[in-house]
């Protein structure tokens, strides 16, 4: 196989992934519940800030209890927020209504969640239920989609209000959807789980986050994504379903333990999305951030010089397709090494620097994207993961030290020569 059928292959990998309607809807509505999770990680953040000052007068002023109830009802009833954004996500993206769709996708899942003693067990509403919220919100809303697809809609006579004749025309759909979702419930409490909601757990949820916890699940993710962007394509994008569906409920479920008390050593996960976005890669794919500061240092040619000193500002904010495009990244086989290998080291690195008890666990705590490099990782796990970070970065100034030189030697020669003038 030449490269070119290799990339012909690899294009059309990442466009079906990408294109794929329940991926999508799954990584939107998801996305859609941040802010939500900002706002609990905020309330949480303060009620649990170790310091004996502030703890005395939060309580003092009963200021604790609301701000963990901030978290309670936010972080903790995740999967339903998720449930509703994920099933109006795949209405979209089938031109339907999204809205009639979230409420059917809360409805069928609320359906699927076991009760305890008849009263609805509230822990299935968190990152517990997660899967199972996904699962039927998909499911239910599919089978509402086609229902619509398929005129089984009940037509009201023309001169009706356009609001009533749009509630009428997904009743229909509605109940159909609604009632797959209470036989489904019926049957699966005769089985050994006694629940969707439990079985999925069991058998999908379990599992997975057994695989995703391993640092080496997300190596790989993280290389299949730095492949795709040596390709040219936004890898970032292409993974991104799976590392906020396999990552995001370990942080919720950090959140979740650290609300009810646990210390930070007893935090049930080291990986999670939060993980991902401090050092998978600081200042964007590939670790880039090192890779200025290097073009900062080092740069002789004027055209590296130029590049460095206008990427290094959108760097610091995880922007980094100036210098992915602009030098570029994309299909150089000179820097195609450092590209891919240095956020993998960092991922290892930082794991590590976990895992033995040198920096804490994170608590979950989501920090927008955005946020500058060093603020980001303060806010998210304290100091520690801003002098973590900068470790990382060094690393990876290692890292691409050697492979830029050869590059930027090329280039500077080529400027010598007047073959290329460096404007």
């Amino acid at each position: 196989m030449n490269k070119d059928e290799l990339m012909v292959k690899v294009l059309g990998f990442a466009g079906k992934v990408q294109g794929n309607k329940y991926l999508t809807a799954i990584s939107q509505g998801l996305m859609q519940t941040l802010p939500i999770l900002m706002i609990g990680s905020i309330a949480l953040l303060l009620a649990v800030l170790p310091i004996d000052a502030w703890q005395g007068l939060i309580t003092d002023l009963g200021i604790k209890a609301k701000l963990l109830a901030g978290s309670t009802l936010t972080t903790s009833l995740i999967a339903l927020y998720s449930c509703f954004c994920i099933g109006y996500q795949l209405a979209i993206q089938y031109k339907q209504d999204g809205i009639a769709a979230g409420l059917i996708s809360v409805f069928s899942f609320l359906v699927l969640t076991p009760l305890n003693e008849g009263a609805l067990d509230t822990s299935w509403l968190s990152a517990q239920g997660l899967f199972a919220a996904m699962i039927a919100s998909l499911v239910c809303t599919r089978i509402y989609v086609l229902c619509i697809e398929k005129n089984l809609t009940i037509k009201m006579p023309e001169g009706v209000p356009g609001f009533v004749q749009r509630s009428f025309q997904t009743l229909f759909p509605a109940i159909i959807s609604g009632a797959v979702a209470m036989v489904a419930s019926f049957l699966f409490g005769l089985t050994s789980y006694g629940s969707f909601a439990q079985m999925i757990y069991s058998v999908v949820a379990i599992p997975l986050q057994g695989l995703s916890g391993n640092v080496w699940s997300l190596v790989f993710i993280v290389f299949i994504q730095m492949i795709l962007w040596f390709f040219g394509i936004h890898g970032s994008l292409v993974v991104g379903s799976f590392i906020t569906a396999l990552y995001l409920p370990m942080d919720t479920a950090n959140m979740d333990a650290l609300a009810a008390g646990l210390s930070n050593s007893e935090l049930p996960h080291i990986l999670g999305k939060t993980f991902y976005g401090l050092y998978a890669g600081i200042g964007g794919a590939g670790g880039t951030l090192s890779l200025l500061i290097v073009i900062l240092i080092f740069a002789k040619a004027k055209k590296n010089k130029t590049l460095g000193k206008l990427a290094i500002v959108p760097g610091c904010f995880t922007i980094n397709e100036p210098v992915v495009f602009g030098y570029p990244l994309i299909l150089n086989p000179i820097m195609a090494i450092p590209f891919i290998i240095t956020p993998l080291v960092q991922i290892l690195v930082a794991y590590a620097a976990i895992a033995v008890g040198l920096v804490p666990r994170l608590t979950g705590i989501q920090v927008p994207f955005g946020m500058p490099i060093l603020l980001n990782g303060f806010m998210a796990g304290g100091w520690q993961h801003a002098i973590l970070q900068i470790i990382c970065i060094a690393i990876g100034v290692a890292i691409w030290f050697p492979f830029f030189k050869l590059s930027d030697k090329k280039d500077y020669e080529l400027e010598l020569s007047g073959e290329v003038t460096g404007e």
